[in-house]
Parts: structure tokens; C-alpha cells; sequence
């Protein structure tokens, strides 16, 4: 086990993280309240043997998790500092609410929720700029503590060299569809995205993205029947997937 004890985290408390996190039978992601502070405990996935075959194997994909947690820290880029780990966990402070968590239970006033999401849109292309690409920046792995953006849940950036741009456009993509998929409309956080995103663009992500929304704009009357179905038989559904794919189409082609 390899410890990086924050400043603030004294001994005892280290070491009451690290005895939580090595617990166990504990879930996979697991918050620890001390001293007036959170912090998380994440582990690998326990899966069935039918979603082994579906997502690989648990370990490994932690162990390149864990990896690229690294990789991302050495590069400067905007991760949690990791306090403690081992093979079988890892603990990190608490960067804030999720973006989700912000659009979807209104945490924040609107003009905060407009700053945090501006903000987010510049922090990826930020790490854009440097040849880093995070793999699925959705609204749930990205959080806001009202001053800065925290990246979570990187493993696919654990690739080695730089990232291609097609994985850079992917990722803007993932960006505004993530947005969309968790309210189907045009809202303020998503227009402040999408400027964020254009205002730093440095490396031509934004008009690459353009282009690929243009060689697929055909998926939009492909779906369609799909997207009236979710519309129709899964109003309850979280994340409408589907119904978010001809506006974010729509927001790039624009």
C-alpha cells in the first residue's frame, strides 16, 4: 500500500479512512464523514458472472483506473489527490456535488449552476489542450466545489501516449449528450458548456466535433421511433438517452 497523506488529514484520521477502506463486504463507492469533512472510499466493482463477461474483469479495470488516477496526477491535470490506496481501493477527498447532482436536485442558485457548468466546459478543453482525454466526461463525473472542476472516473484514459483527437471529439460529444440526457431540452447549463468549451478551445475540438455531428446526422431519423418510445413508455427513466441525441446533433451542427 502506497499512503499520500493530504496536509490537512492527520494520522488517526488516515488511518480510520484506511481501516474503512479496507473493511470488508463494504459497497463499491462508500462516503466517510470525519472531522467535519467527506471523503470517499472507492473499490472494485463485485459482478455476476454474467456481467464479468459483459465489462471484463473487476481488477483489472481497477488497477488501470488506478493507473490513470496517476498518470492524470503527474500531468497536472484537475483529479483528486489520492490520500491512500492499495490493489483494493482507493481514498479521495470530496471535490463537491456532481454536475447531475446539481441539475438534477437544483443544487445551487441558477447563475451557480451556470458558472459550474461554464466552467467545466473550460477545464475539458483544458485538458484537451495538453493531449488528455478523460473517456466519458458525463455530468456524474465531473463535480464543482465552487471554484474549480474535479475529474472521476477515468479508466479508459489510462491508455498510454497522447489521446487521439477522435477521442477528444468523442468526449465533447459524451459532454453534451450527458447534459441533454438528463433534461432533454436547451437549458442555460448546456448553453454555458458549450461556450466554455468554444471560448478555450485551443486545438480545433469544437470544429471537429461540428464535422462528426455532420457525417452522423443520419442516427436522428434512424432513432426516431425509439426516441417517441422512451418519450412515451419511459418518462421516469433518468437518463434519456435517446431523446438527447438529436439535440445534441442539433447543438453542434449549429
Amino acid at each position: 500500500m502506497t499512503m499520500s497523506p493530504s496536509p490537512t488529514l492527520d494520522t488517526m484520521a488516515l488511518d480510520t479512512l484506511v481501516a474503512a477502506a479496507a473493511r470488508s463486504g463494504a459497497p463499491r463507492i462508500e462516503p466517510v464523514d470525519l472531522g467535519g469533512r467527506r471523503y470517499w472510499i472507492k473499490r472494485p466493482e463485485v459482478l455476476s458472472l454474467r456481467w464479468r463477461l459483459q465489462k471484463g474483469n473487476p481488477a483489472r479495470s481497477f488497477a488501470r483506473e488506478r493507473r490513470a488516477h496517476h498518470a492524470l496526477l503527474a500531468r497536472g491535470a484537475p483529479v483528486p489527490p489520492i490520500l491512500a490506496e492499495a490493489e483494493n481501493y482507493l481514498v479521495l477527498p470530496d471535490s463537491g456535488p456532481s454536475l447531475e447532482a446539481m441539475l438534477a436536485e437544483n443544487v445551487a442558485t441558477p447563475a451557480g449552476r451556470r458558472r459550474a457548468f461554464r466552467a467545466a466546459g473550460i477545464a475539458l478543453a483544458g485538458l484537451h489542450a495538453v493531449g488528455l482525454a478523460h473517456g466519458r466526461p458525463v455530468p456524474r463525473d465531473l463535480c464543482w466545489n465552487g471554484e474549480q472542476i474535479t475529474f472521476l472516473d477515468f479508466e479508459s484514459s489510462a491508455r498510454a501516449g497522447a489521446a487521439s483527437q477522435r477521442r477528444q471529439i468523442m468526449d465533447l460529444v459524451q459532454a453534451i449528450h450527458g447534459v441533454y440526457a438528463l433534461s432533454p431540452h436547451e437549458t442555460p447549463e448546456v448553453e454555458a458548456l458549450c461556450q466554455g468549451y468554444h471560448d478555450a478551445d485551443s486545438a480545433g475540438i469544437w470544429q471537429g466535433a461540428q464535422r462528426w455531428a455532420s457525417r452522423w446526422r443520419w442516427i436522428d431519423p434512424l432513432t426516431r421511433p425509439l426516441q417517441r418510445y422512451e418519450a412515451r413508455y419511459k418518462p421516469l427513466r433518468r437518463y434519456k438517452e435517446l431523446m438527447a441525441l438529436p439535440l445534441t446533433l442539433a447543438r453542434l451542427r449549429g
